[in-house]
């Protein structure tokens, strides 16, 4: 596996299991928390080497890295099918997405821009000319969720390289063989090797070390909120990139098209199994129509079909492990208990969990207020625009809401109102494309991604002052 450019071996190694089969398909050094300060010491050394390419090189090393994503598409497939337990067509666009996002981070290596400010707009600035410009922030921990391995990776290693920093990667434990195969791309293609270091391992006893590291300047990171809060308080003044998740709202009201509306929400709850941060875990529905509604979802719903990620013929693969599953299964549980209605799905048979639809789930339960994590959706009736974006806003999370509606002053009204860092009209919340700002308010957490914030977030702007009088 890389690390320092190379490969490194340990005594201890820990096992990656198929999620459909329960088989060992390998084995990786499990590293600990003094390999955490060699890797950052490595990367010191290596963001000289970094610094001194140009943009230009830098950008032919992404280009490079995409084309040969693309090139291995098939094994990164079979890969991320056994590893994540993604159907073989979500695999496909997985790979097929983090070869176009390290493009659109290759571009941008070209056009890191700064400004030219009117310095004698103040009186004090007579004589003075100055331009800001964009220099790289120093070594940025990439920490990385197992649910979009290669998609996360991109986002996080491919604006590090654009600006000339050097990383520190910590792949998920559950998930990190796509991941550790693109990073060797990455040193294929011409990136210095110092400047990219692989930590493989435990979260929980790697990540905080990496966090607090005082040569570490930025840490960008993707999970748990949980995890997220224990990475902020070890990591001191830093510059942090995080997103937490959420407990998304899809608003449908009643002059919606309803089958467009049914099949995106369908889509949106069940895809990946639910293991995203943008599944639609709550589905508000107009009261004029929820009935009607209720009833085409659980028949387009009850169609999906389960088993082995790699036939084309499925639609639900198993979750990343049975302790998942049984969270999930607990959560509904739970929510039955307090009086929610179960109407479809609710069985788990080992990693594999069926899509699961419920109504009446209480304000207090579990599954209303954090992330489930898990193919479960609640339907909400509610009366009128207010009560639904009350309803929506009443989480702790705000990553992504949406609305299905063709009447303008409800959608105005859900965009000025909702407390979500993006607002879908007429698409689900498991939207994204890779240019958009994206990030969320509230517990779903810090800044935004998306090539240029990205981009923003990974490098400081440096102001250079000339006094012309000086020469005088």
């Amino acid at each position: 596996m890389p690390f320092a450019g190379g490969l490194v071996e340990r005594e201890k190694s820990f096992d990656v299991y198929d999620k459909y089969s329960g088989r060992v398909i390998d084995s990786v050094t499990l590293m600990e928390p003094g390999d955490v300060e060699t890797a950052v010491a490595t990367a010191l050394r290596g963001l000289k080497d970094l610094n001194a390419l140009t943009g230009f090189e830098r950008q032919h090393i992404l280009l490079r890295t995409a084309d040969s994503v693309l090139a291995r598409k098939q094994r990164l497939v079979d890969i991320l099918i056994a590893e994540t337990g993604m159907t073989s067509a979500q695999a496909d666009f997985e790979v097929t997405r983090s070869s176009n996002i390290l493009r659109l981070y290759a571009a941008e290596a070209l056009y890191l821009q700064g400004e030219a400010p009117t310095l004698d707009a103040d009186a004090r600035g007579k004589g003075r000319h100055g331009y800001s410009f964009r220099v790289p922030a120093g070594v940025v921990a990439a920490i990385s969720a197992f649910n979009n391995p290669l998609v996360l990776l991109s986002h996080k290693l491919g604006p590090s390289i654009a600006v000339g920093d050097a990383v520190v990667f910590k792949p998920a434990s559950l998930t990190p063989l796509a991941s550790l195969e693109v990073c060797m791309l990455f040193l294929e293609a011409g990136l210095p090797p110092n400047s990219l270091n692989v930590l493989s391992g435990s979260g929980e006893t790697l990540g905080p070390v990496l966090a607090g590291n005082p040569d570490v300047r930025v840490i960008t990171f993707t999970g748990g909120r949980e995890v997220g809060e224990q990475i902020a308080r070890a990591a001191g003044v830093k510059r942090l990139l995080m997103e937490l998740g959420s407990n998304c709202p899809n608003i449908v009201c009643s002059d919606a098209h309803l089958d467009f509306a049914v099949h995106n929400l369908v889509d949106a709850a069940y895809s990946y199994q639910g293991q995203n941060c943008l599944h639609a875990q709550r589905i508000l529905v107009q009261e004029d129509v929820y009935d009607e509604f209720k009833e085409r979802f659980i028949d387009t719903a009850a169609r999906l079909r389960m088993g082995d990620p790699k036939s084309a013929s499925t639609d639900i693969g198993p979750m990343i492990s049975e302790s998942a599953a049984k969270r999930v299964e607990a959560w509904v549980n739970e929510a039955h208990e307090k009086g929610s209605k179960l109407l479809l799905g609710g069985k788990r048979s080992g990693t594999f969990y069926e899509p699961t639809l419920l109504e009446n789930a209480p304000p207090g339960s579990l599954i209303s207020s954090r992330e489930i994590y898990g193919p479960v959706a609640v339907l909400i009736r509610f009366s009128d625009i207010v009560e639904a974006v009350d309803i929506a806003n009443s989480t702790d999370y705000g990553l992504q809401a949406a609305i299905f509606t063709n009447k303008i002053d409800e959608a105005l009204y859900s965009l000025r109102n909702l407390q979500f860092g993006t607002v879908m009209i007429n698409e689900s919340t498991d939207f994204r494309v890779d240019m958009m700002p994206f990030g969320g308010f509230k517990g779903s957490g810090i800044g935004r991604e998306g090539v240029r914030h990205s981009i923003e977030a990974m490098s400081e702007i440096r102001m250079a002052v000339y006094n012309q009088s000086s020469s005088r």
